[in-house]
């Protein structure tokens, strides 16, 4: 490798060691004095004395661990990091078969089904029977996956998206991601009562702590607080914070599909 040599502010600061003193103006003396650089293959020096896979599965682990105490360690600095950090944990689980066991008052209630994405306070799936089941953060006790389930990784989800939202993103981020709900829920995360807006007219079965208080019906209306339901021709309204999960009947999750 050839060596240089610092010359000072008044000339280039840099010349190769073989001819600093040749007084000429070219950078680095080329190409009157340098030696042609030959290439030469390079191995870069091993880190670890695992196998490259299993080296990669130890890794993923360390990453995991490493998102899990961040998510703990955000629970003391403010409610709003600490949804936005389970949420996005909880979305790299999307498509894989999971058991949810969720609280409900006194009791303990288990779903089954897939997960299909996460708000920013609430859990999405896709039940057994079709049903989307949306779980609020705070009634969720466990999350159980299989251990043969690989996590997604989704750090780059607007890689493959076209030239024209791709643009449109660049100059006009606020408008477009205003009008998608996907978008919104990608980038700032998504409230319960904003998404379920768009099911409005759905049949929806909330499974309440207080068992009188259960209800089916036609989802008439949503606000920031409540939920209103039209059974046997009488609107019941239902709290979000005294119910466990609401279940809407056999449709599919169009309002985050990109």
């Amino acid at each position: 490798m050839t060596n240089l040599v610092y010359t000072g502010l008044n000339n280039h600061s840099f010349r190769c060691q073989e001819c600093h003193q040749v007084n000429n103006d070219d950078l680095f003396c080329t190409p009157y004095c340098c030696p042609e650089r030959k290439n030469t293959l390079a191995f870069p020096s091993p880190n670890s004395s695992f196998p490259l896979e299993e080296l990669e599965e130890i890794e993923k682990c360390i990453q995991l661990a490493n998102q899990l105490l961040l998510t703990l360690a955000l629970s003391g600095e403010g409610e709003e990091e600490d949804l936005r950090a389970i949420q996005e944990n909880l979305r790299k689980l999307r498509g894989k078969f999971v058991d949810v066991h969720v609280n409900c008052e006194e009791k303990q209630l288990i779903r089954k089904g897939t997960i299909l994405d996460a708000g920013r306070n609430f859990l999405i799936l896709e039940s057994t029977v079709g049903n989307t089941v949306m779980i609020p953060f705070e009634n969720l006790l466990t999350v159980t996956r299989k251990k043969d389930a690989k996590l997604r990784d989704d750090d780059q989800e607007l890689l493959q998206i076209g030239t024209c939202l791709r643009r449109n993103l660049t100059l006009n981020f606020s408008e477009v991601v205003a009008k998608s709900p996907y978008l919104l829920n990608l980038f700032f995360g998504i409230e319960l009562s904003l998404l379920l807006e768009s099911y409005v007219g759905c049949f929806v079965y909330v499974k309440a702590a207080d068992e009188r208080m259960e209800i089916d019906g036609i989802l008439m209306n949503v606000n920031e607080r409540r939920v209103e339901v039209l059974k046997d021709e009488e609107l019941i309204g239902i709290d979000f914070d005294e119910f466990c999960y609401i279940e809407i009947e056999n449709v599919e999750l169009a309002a985050l599909v990109k």
